[in-house]
């Protein structure tokens, strides 16, 4: 029976299985996203590529010390596959372009480390008549053995099964320096973007859940479906369309399963939540609320929807089960003070952020409030984020105007975050059970990540991002990728990504066109904001991931642009 025929799936699964950092990561996201789901994976031995390479040595040498007639030859250095040339690998770059101690390479190897599979004397390796029943294989690898460290296998490849100490932090003052290495070119994505017409100024992009074909467009009176292939042009199916008269679009959402899609529109005194199907055919209508709905949020993986309504002094939480469907809401949990937004933590846990206080609240078959953590020196909290680990509770919380960041259930506080007021905030989907990392940005084009070590409650900013040079280019909205690998960050008239764990340099970047950079309002002083209006938050300049982490939304004026990075 022969071999099967190889393929590029073949030669990426070797290579990738090799582990070496960033190259195993980016060939992941590029290539396959589960790669130990391919039908050959169970059978690739450890080392397999570094096995084939070294066989594929041996033979080249063989081939080279014979002649035509099979008669042997012996062969110089110069006829060494990779050349004569010792190889010894050192700290790539120079000193001034690390920042603290360069640590050892994970590739670097001792010097008398057999090159090109021979050992550096020039001496073939042969089996002769005086030699043991050792095979050439395995005498070669015998021979080339260095002692590694303990996280590296006998090849010096790191060991994907054990976990390498995180890279030093990067950032004393200023912006992040790469590690080690230098990235490779930053990518301009803005040749494979598409832009997408809206029917007014989009304020909301959300990719539907585990479907990267499908996004959903929004605004204050539209909202749409596109539908995107590879194959032909983006098709529009519009949810809801500008009408005279028409309540506004408060808020949307997907379900955790991406089946229905929940549009809340509301007026003064009154809220009205529709759902939606994949079609865009309206499939229910929940009851009516009695006050102007501001938020709604599906739990992670059930059929619970929390619905929140506002006015400037009483906010209700209100719990929808989609399963169950009553004929009105259950009783809310009333909570004295204006709701900024809502995020679930775990499965049976919900935050509110508000004026005055962070508040916790338990879920089952309704919602109720458990703890409130009061607000310090006046502060509003205007973004919160929420994750559960293993062994902790987590809410994070930011202030816009005190550029101040907060985590109540751990009393942990940074103070003047950044110099500039704070846009936005985020977690990193990669997370262990003491250590979490986040990000926050801000006025003045800049993007910070922070790690916290949950146990000691010690907090310190790993990496510090910069938009452009440019002071005033405010960092509007960001977010990481949902494997947690890269950051992005948008303002007006660019987005950059960003490697988490190396920092430096982008990766690639994306401009705004200016037509329509010019269409947008300049930044003015509202409400006491120092420049930054109130209203100009995530909500307002809308970024999202597909569920691949392979393209970006990112809503522009009534443009919403889907950024390609897969080139």
């Amino acid at each position: 029976m022969a071999q099967p025929d190889l393929t590029s799936h073949h030669v990426n699964y070797l290579i990738w299985s090799l582990g070496h950092g960033d190259a195993a990561v980016s060939l992941q996201r590029a290539w396959y996203p589960d790669p130990q789901t391919l039908p050959f994976a169970p059978y690739i031995k450890t080392h397999a590529l570094v096995s084939l390479v070294q066989k594929g040595l041996q033979y080249h040498e063989l081939e080279t010390s014979l002649d035509k007639e099979g008669n042997r030859i012996n062969i110089s250095p110069s006829d060494y596959f990779f050349g004569p040339e010792p190889f010894e690998i050192g700290p790539v770059g120079s000193p001034d372009d690390a920042v603290g101690t360069d640590p050892v390479s994970p590739g670097q190897v001792a010097r008398d480390r057999p090159m090109n599979g021979h050992a550096e004397s020039g001496k073939q390796i042969r089996k002769d008549e005086d030699d043991s029943d050792e095979s050439m294989e395995d005498k070669a690898q015998t021979e080339s053995q260095p002692d590694t460290p303990n996280h590296m296998d006998g090849d010096g490849d790191i060991n994907m099964a054990e976990e390498i100490p995180g890279p030093p932090v990067t950032l004393e003052n200023g912006d992040s320096s790469g590690i080690q290495i230098a990235p490779a070119k930053t990518v301009d994505l803005t040749p494979d973007t598409a832009l997408l017409d809206a029917e007014n100024h989009v304020t909301q992009a959300l990719w539907r859940p585990r479907d990267p074909t499908m996004v959903v467009a929004a605004g204050n009176d539209f909202c749409s479906l596109w539908k995107l292939s590879l194959s032909s042009e983006p098709t529009e199916t519009k949810i809801v369309k500008p009408k005279k008269g028409s309540p506004n679009i408060s808020t949307v959402t997907w379900d955790a399963g991406g089946e229905k899609l929940a549009v809340a529109t509301s007026d003064d005194d009154k809220g009205t939540i529709t759902m939606y199907n994949i079609n865009g055919d309206a499939v229910d209508l929940l009851p009516e609320v009695s006050r102007a709905i501001t938020g709604l949020h599906w739990a992670d993986s059930s059929s619970q929807l929390i619905v929140v309504a506002s006015n400037d002094h009483i906010s209700e939480l209100a719990l929808w089960d989609d399963s169950r469907r009553p004929d009105v809401f259950p009783p809310p949990q009333i909570i004295e003070d204006n709701i900024n937004t809502v995020a679930w933590c775990g499965h049976n846990q919900v935050f509110a952020s508000g004026d005055d206080a962070i508040y916790q609240c338990e879920v089952d078959s309704s919602i109720r409030l458990v703890n409130t953590y009061p607000s310090r020196d006046g502060a509003t909290w205007d973004f919160l984020r929420c994750v559960q680990t293993e062994i902790h509770t987590v809410a994070i919380t930011a202030c816009v105007s005190a550029s101040l960041i907060w985590i109540p259930t751990h009393d942990i506080f940074i103070p003047n975050a950044h110099p500039g007021q704070i846009t936005g905030l985020e977690i990193r989907p990669q997370f262990h059970s003491q250590r979490i990392s986040f990000a926050s940005f801000s006025q003045g084009g800049k993007a910070k990540v922070w790690e916290v070590n949950l146990d000691s409650k010690d907090c310190q900013c790993i990496h510090q991002f910069a938009l452009s040079a440019s002071p005033v280019n405010n960092a509007l909205t960001g977010c990481f990728s949902p494997d947690g690998y890269a950051l992005a960050a948008a303002s007006k008239d660019r987005l950059s990504i960003w490697n988490v764990e190396r920092g430096g340099d982008p990766m690639s970047t994306w401009t705004t066109p200016n037509s329509e950079v010019k269409k947008e309002d300049p930044d003015r002083p509202t409400n006491g904001y120092n420049g930054l209006a109130k209203s100009e938050t995530q909500a307002n300049w809308p970024l999202a991931w597909d569920a691949d982490g392979k393209r970006l939304a990112y809503g522009i004026n009534k443009k919403m642009a889907i950024i390609n990075l897969q080139r």
